[in-house]
């Protein structure tokens, strides 16, 4: 039990370190970059969408991430020559897919707007 408390909070306090805000203004600073120097850093995108004179390239990522549970821990019952043994608590793990969808807006090759989605964008101060 002691264990999965540590972690969580090693887990929160990690997560503090890496924020939307952090990544909103990491993509804020590609507004006005050209195209060749968005993808030399970011690398090809996974799709990409031309309309209107204007081009879309996507980039996502996923991974999966498993929080561990604590064990249960177990009381003993005897009634008369018999010893029954009882589980008491627990948590099991919990798997969780984390995903982040970045979408760049360009005109004129250069980066005009971009959006996301997902429940892993983020980014480090």
């Amino acid at each position: 039990m002691k264990k999965a408390v540590v972690l969580t909070a090693i887990l929160i306090f990690l997560a503090g370190c890496a924020t939307r805000a952090n990544y909103e203004n990491a993509l804020n600073s590609w507004v006005g970059a050209k195209e060749i120097d968005l993808v030399r850093k970011w690398g090809v995108p996974q799709q990409s969408y031309e309309t209107g004179g204007r081009k879309f390239l996507v980039y996502s990522s996923s991974r999966n991430m498993i929080l561990p549970g604590s064990p249960p821990s177990y009381t003993q019952t005897v009634v008369g020559n018999t010893i029954y043994k009882n589980r008491v608590g627990g948590i099991p793990d919990q798997y969780i897919e984390l995903n982040c969808k970045t979408t760049f807006e360009l005109e004129n090759e250069k980066v005009v707007s971009w959006r996301w989605q997902g429940n892993d964008c983020t980014a480090p101060e």
